[in-house]
């Protein structure tokens, strides 16, 4: 039996109707809506929330991680065009998000009601030399996108980053600097372009809602925080749990190492994982292995994927 999902205002510390939590975002500035990026569920509150808050406030703005600001003409012709969601997927090419079929209902609502989709990431490309060498590894036209702020990284995000990234075997046993840095870039570069948004002559004004992975979004880390630095507008956050949802791959189980990440593990964060939680009863996966649902989901967090 599937069963709806629910809004925890998690500093209430009580279950609230949708329409309350949409009141309360619709008159900030930010609203973070986090993801596991193959859930359905998680598209769906997308949408919920989308919806919502253009019923509120029509001045919104959508800003996705799933496209890279090179990537921002491409998006603007498709959203000026008739085209289905597919034709920009090819149009795309190779260095596109994998799944990006899965958001064809927000963006095509987003289209169909003329707000802008901003898109927030940095060339995957850049990523994973960044990962393997470090900022040395880039020529000079790629150090001109990293924004000078990535450094310094918040510590407890990185002690978080360096419990949660274990999960990948090929992780074990190996020194993380160079990854965190390279998630810490994704979040500078997604931060940056949110504030140069915000701060625009003729977008200041803007609601933006901004889809990300949970990883960057968790606690107010990654990307909130780094905002944060820059401009101190109202924000929100909402984090869809994962309550036994991901599927992985076989190739995927490969790569995953068994690990258990507990409540005591975290306690050192002191925060609230978001302003809201949405969530439903955990779903049994009739696994072999015996895991319960919460090490699934920190076995891919925010898993790395090809854009």
């Amino acid at each position: 039996m599937s069963c709806p999902s629910m809004i925890v205002d998690l500093l209430l510390g009580e279950p609230v109707p949708i329409e309350t939590a949409l009141d309360d975002m619709s008159v900030t500035q930010i609203v973070y809506v986090g993801e596991i990026h193959t859930i359905a569920r998680h598209h769906e509150l997308q949408v919920e929330i989308l919806r919502g808050l253009v019923e509120r406030n029509p001045n919104v703005a959508l800003a996705m991680e799933m496209f890279t600001s090179g990537q921002q003409p491409v998006l603007d012709r498709w959203l000026s065009s008739t085209e289905p969601v597919s034709t920009l997927v090819e149009n795309l090419g190779e260095d596109r998000w994998t799944n990006l079929m899965d958001y064809t209902s927000i963006l095509n609502i987003a289209r169909n009601l003329n707000i802008p989709v901003v898109g927030l990431n940095i060339s995957n490309g850049i990523v994973r030399k960044v990962s393997r060498g470090g900022l040395e590894s880039l020529s000079e036209k790629e150090k001109s996108c990293v924004p000078p702020d990535v450094e310094p990284i918040n510590p407890l995000y990185a002690k978080l980053l360096s419990i949660r990234l274990k999960v990948h075997r090929a992780f074990q046993g190996k020194t993380l600097d160079r990854v965190i840095f390279a998630q810490a870039l994704r979040d500078a570069v997604m931060a940056s372009t949110i504030t140069k948004y915000l701060e625009g002559p003729k977008t200041k004004d803007r609601l933006l809602l901004v889809i990300a992975g949970n990883g960057h979004l968790n606690y107010g880390f990654g990307v909130p925080e780094r905002v944060k630095r820059q401009i101190d507008v109202p924000y929100r956050i909402i984090i869809p749990s994962e309550s036994g949802e991901l599927e992985l791959s076989e190739a995927e189980k490969r790569q995953a190492a068994d690990i258990e990440i507990s409540h005591e593990d975290l306690k050192f964060i002191h925060q609230p994982v978001a302003d809201y939680l949405s969530v439903v009863p955990i779903k049994s996966n009739d696994r072999d292995d015996s895991a319960d649902s919460w090490n699934v989901a920190e076995k891919q967090p925010d898993k790395e994927r090809k854009q």
